[in-house]
């Protein structure tokens, strides 16, 4: 068994993994808990029932609220929880919707696999090292899903393919591609939310604006890797954090390492 508090880079937000299966006797929280068990099911009280929280489905439970769960196997399970506060729904509801009203979300069960598989990869990356950028996208689009499956109201369609600020964003990746760029700052410089850059980078290039990112980051590294630049070197003048983060999305991009790319490239 192992159990992990990590730091979290979200004020309000705090995260619990536990991996080999506990048994957490009855408790409570001051904040919200969102929880769910990527493995297997999870038995679980909670206001005085008996309860089973399926593979597939994500619980929430309101502040104070006294509740105990254990997993359905202890050799197989990995429950992975959020602690989130009202402060931190109220601030990624706003930067989604632009309103500050969050409808009561009380304790339920929201049986839906998307969500279930987006809270598992956001919580899996929050366990790791994490780019600023890709995090920012991973919380609005996790809450997102969230939200509208709370009862919240769909979000509008993003239809304008003309809007110039995709353009500029890709201008000031271009020139600052060895520098650390935060969503929140670039949308700030855009005049608009971090949320609505996402969705039209998705609408005008198909992708998120770090998935852009990257691919420009790893083409530029395959140019100075061309031009006999040390790998480590080309890393850091991309803003990748080492070389082998560079290795990591090098392979993911191109199927090879940067080092067997090289190797390749003086044989012609």
């Amino acid at each position: 068994m192992k159990i992990v508090y990590p730091p979290s880079r979200y004020a309000g937000l705090e995260i619990l993994s536990c991996a080999g299966g506990h048994q957490f006797r009855e408790h409570l929280h001051d904040a919200y808990v969102l929880w769910l068990n990527s493995k297997t099911g999870e038995h679980y009280t909670v206001n005085g029932g008996n309860k089973l929280l399926q593979t597939g489905a994500v619980s929430l439970i309101e502040p104070g609220v006294p509740h105990a769960n254990r997993s359905c196997d202890e050799h197989d399970s990995h429950l992975r929880s959020f602690y989130c506060t009202e402060e931190f729904f109220q601030q990624q509801y706003t930067h989604i919707y632009e309103t500050e009203y969050v409808a009561p979300l009380g304790n339920r069960v929201l049986e839906h696999a998307g969500l279930w598989q987006n809270l598992t990869i956001f919580h899996e990356y929050m366990l790791g090292v994490q780019d600023d950028l890709q995090a920012d996208e991973l919380v609005l689009n996790t809450f997102s899903r969230f939200f509208i499956e709370c009862g919240g109201r769909s979000l509008k369609p993003v239809r304008d393919m003309g809007d110039k600020r995709v353009s500029i964003a890709i201008e000031y990746f271009h020139a600052h591609l060895d520098f650390p760029i935060l969503l929140e700052e670039l949308a700030t410089m855009l005049g608009c939310t971090s949320f609505h850059l996402i969705r039209l980078f998705r609408l005008q290039k198909g992708m998120t604006p770090h998935a852009y990112l990257t691919q420009l980051r790893l083409e530029k590294a395959r140019s100075l890797i061309d031009g006999g630049v040390a790998l480590s070197d080309a890393a850091m003048q991309v803003g990748l954090s080492d070389q082998s983060h560079l290795t990591r999305q090098f392979k993911k991009r191109y199927g090879v390492t940067p080092g067997q790319y090289k190797k390749q490239r003086l044989l012609v």
